[in-house]
């Protein structure tokens, strides 16, 4: 009997140390004034700091929160760049095993090598995709707190059957071992040469005075949902 497997939840709580939630700071005298940055502009920054892991959005978007952060007594720092690469290096490993338990316990060692890959190019075709914010709404004011609904796409890989359901099948098909490896190593493949495919979504910044940053201190969950176009 096969175990429920754990998918878009569990994989990307994998990822949610790096991005730091509200947490007591260290005391400052000072508050500055956060730079001015549009709901698009920042809506970006939070979308290659989540999606892309891009550096140099990493440090623009901690840079452009940290006044506003340190004024409500958060950390710092709101995502960790190495944090997020270090999560990037474990995820084959550790995503690899869950692929791995799904088959035979006799078979497990010998498929682990095609599992990870499989694991490895998931996350590369994630970090790989394509995003960009497209258009914000018009700001409202409800309760003195700001609020702008950013609209933004991403270009996604579009495979034939998701890995975690491709992988269940799979591993309940009776395949032999050498089958098992096989079949692996060919969903890992799709993720490499299958088009593109257009995930659309909505990610809301506010901010309750205009001194203070636009920000999303939950942003994570509004992303997981590209798991699922995985």
């Amino acid at each position: 009997m096969h175990k429920p497997f754990p998918a878009a939840s569990l994989l990307a709580a994998t990822f949610a140390a790096a991005l730091l939630q509200p947490a007591m700071a260290a005391e400052s005298t000072a508050v500055s004034t956060a730079v001015e940055l549009a709901p698009l502009a920042v809506a970006d920054l939070y979308i290659k700091t989540i999606i892309n892991q891009d550096e140099a959005s990493v440090a623009k978007l901690n840079a452009y929160l940290r006044p506003t952060r340190l004024a409500g007594h958060q950390s710092a720092e709101y995502a960790s760049y190495s944090a997020l690469k270090a999560a990037d290096a474990q995820f084959p490993t550790q995503t690899g095993k869950l692929i791995a338990d799904l088959f035979p316990a006799d078979m497990r060692t010998a498929v682990t090598p095609a599992a990870e890959l499989l694991a490895a190019n998931v996350i590369a075709a994630k970090n790989g995709a394509a995003c960009q914010a497209t258009k914000a709404d018009p700001v409202t004011v409800q309760n003195g707190m700001q609020t702008a609904a950013v609209s933004f796409e991403c270009q996604v890989v579009k495979v034939p059957v998701a890995w975690a359901t491709a992988a269940q099948q799979l591993a309940k098909s009776g395949c032999k071992v050498e089958q098992c490896k096989d079949g692996l190593q060919k969903i890992a493949a799709t993720y490499t040469s299958s088009p593109k495919q257009t995930w659309r979504a909505v990610f809301a910044v506010s901010r309750e005075k205009n001194s203070e940053a636009w920000r999303n201190d939950f942003a994570r969950e509004t992303f997981d949902e590209i798991w699922e176009y995985l």
